[in-house]
């Protein structure tokens, strides 16, 4: 079950494709989240719906009730969002005229990029001049993104990295030595397994990201 495509699409329009829990612009980076959840009975009727950024989605649904940290987002709290943010924006229009459009996208969505953009690094040991890249992956870490996923999502996530960084320490290596000598060719082939590696844990942290980010989501 889902809701409505037409009484989403007219939810999107009113809420300007803005976050109703951060306000932030999501354009297309948006998801439609049950306030009460499928899980406990929740229906999909669009009341039922509230537009979130994944950042705001994985905090409603990462809290770790075993760990409580800070406090969880309850139904109630939803709702009073969701009506205070579409009361904003119909009673004052105005505002989105004079606002610049967000230019960064949030953690969590910049590293689903960048864990993309590792899945293509180059494994060939003729062309081993690019290294993973983790710059979002230590943005998401000191903004707090990664901490709220759940604990297996997290752990999934930190291993891919850590692989990752273990891919780049062998693509060094290949550096060090003279192309096509035998040390080189002894290097590559080993950077050439760990980048395989690299790649399929990098692939498989995305999926499980992209998942999680679009459950509950019924667009």
């Amino acid at each position: 079950m889902a809701f409505n495509r037409d009484e989403v699409s007219r939810l999107l329009v009113a809420c300007h494709r803005r976050c109703c829990i951060c306000h932030r612009f999501c354009g297309v980076k948006i998801e439609t989240d049950h306030i009460e959840s499928s899980a406990d009975s929740g229906s999909d009727d669009i009341e039922n719906a509230i537009p979130v950024c994944f950042e705001c989605h994985a905090e409603i649904h990462s809290y770790n009730v075993r760990h409580p940290r800070g406090r969880k987002f309850q139904p109630d709290e939803l709702r009073a969002h969701k009506k205070q943010w579409l009361e904003i924006c119909s009673a004052r229009p105005d505002i989105f005229m004079r606002a610049t459009r967000d230019q960064d996208v949030g953690p969590l969505q910049a590293l689903i990029d960048e864990l993309e953009f590792n899945e293509c690094i180059e494994s060939s040991g003729e062309r081993q001049g690019c290294k993973f890249r983790d710059q979002q992956f230590s943005r998401a870490v000191h903004e707090g993104s990664i901490s709220i996923l759940h604990d297996d999502l997290r752990k999934l996530i930190l291993d891919a990295y850590q692989v990752m960084g273990a891919a780049n320490s062998a693509i060094e290596s290949v550096w060090l030595h003279r192309k096509n000598s035998t040390p080189w060719d002894l290097a590559a082939k080993a950077a050439t397994s760990r980048i395989e590696l690299a790649q399929h844990v990098a692939r498989s942290a995305r999926e499980k990201l992209l998942e999680f980010l679009g459950s509950e989501s019924n667009i």
